[in-house]
């Protein structure tokens, strides 16, 4: 398996790089549960000196490097420096160089007419807009956000509803917009929990202009996992963020919450 640890636009315009779905660690792990071993796969840092590679270039350097001999071309993918490669020039250029080169077809997620294809593109959007749904559609999986818990106010312990307020293992992972969601939480050494996940500004609590924050109210759980890891994967979204006139406001709506998480699924 050959893949970037970081998204190509992180060299050609990191101002336009997108968040990852899937940073270079937790990448590695999934792919090892497919059955890849460390030695079979290929992390290949995208440089300057690999961004002026040409198709002829790249394709040369998988067959003399790496022995490559077939290549899956994505039905959208353009690889080298030319921009103007029919998928006849792409497949001749392969054949030169001692490989075999068939194109994929897209992928529609569902069966209605209009459908776009699914690309990492319209997931990450569907998740910067919280549509969790759609982008697990996309995905095949419930959407993973994994890190450390770290200290905070512990103000929601004093509210009858602790949270544990997570650092994601990697800051370029891409966070789902801004609201309150139903997870499968699971604290590092312990079985999988339902757990209600706030992700904002805490605007009843805090106010306004106040850094984002990750925080899951793990149900039934009372360990102490201040330091440890927290996996979390992304079922539904309940509700947007809400700023309440008073406390007592805020936990009613955090009770009304926690009754609908324990009345869902938890696959």
């Amino acid at each position: 398996v050959f893949t970037f640890p970081r998204h190509p636009l992180s060299v050609i315009n990191p101002g336009k790089a997108p968040a990852l779905l899937t940073p270079p660690a937790e990448k590695l792990a999934k792919l090892k549960t497919t059955g890849f071993g460390t030695g079979q796969i290929a992390f290949m840092v995208f440089d300057p000196g690999m961004k002026s590679l040409t198709a002829a270039q790249f394709m040369q350097m998988l067959n003399t490097r790496y022995g490559v001999r077939y290549i899956l071309r994505g039905f959208n993918n353009r690889f080298g420096t030319e921009r103007d490669l029919t998928n006849e020039d792409y497949r001749r250029i392969a054949a030169d160089n001692g490989i075999e080169l068939a194109e994929a077809g897209s992928f529609c997620h569902r069966d209605n007419a209009g459908c776009p294809p699914v690309s990492s593109s319209l997931i990450r959007q569907s998740l910067l807009q919280g549509d969790i749904e759609e982008a697990n559609a996309m995905l095949g999986v419930p959407y993973h956000l994994a890190g450390k818990v770290v200290g905070g106010k512990r103000l929601g312990r004093t509210l009858g509803f602790p949270t544990a307020n997570l650092l994601p293992s990697d800051p370029d992972k891409l966070i789902p917009a801004g609201g309150v969601y139903f997870c499968k939480a699971t604290p590092e050494g312990n079985a999988p929990h339902r757990a209600i996940v706030n992700i904002g500004t805490r605007p009843t609590v805090d106010g306004d202009n106040h850094r984002p924050t990750i925080e899951a109210h793990i149900l039934d759980f009372d360990g102490d996992i201040y330091g440890h890891r927290v996996d979390l994967h992304f079922l539904s979204r309940l509700r947007s963020e809400q700023k309440f006139d008073n406390i007592n406001q805020l936990v009613s709506q955090l009770e009304i919450d926690r009754l609908t998480a324990m009345s869902l699924p938890l696959p």
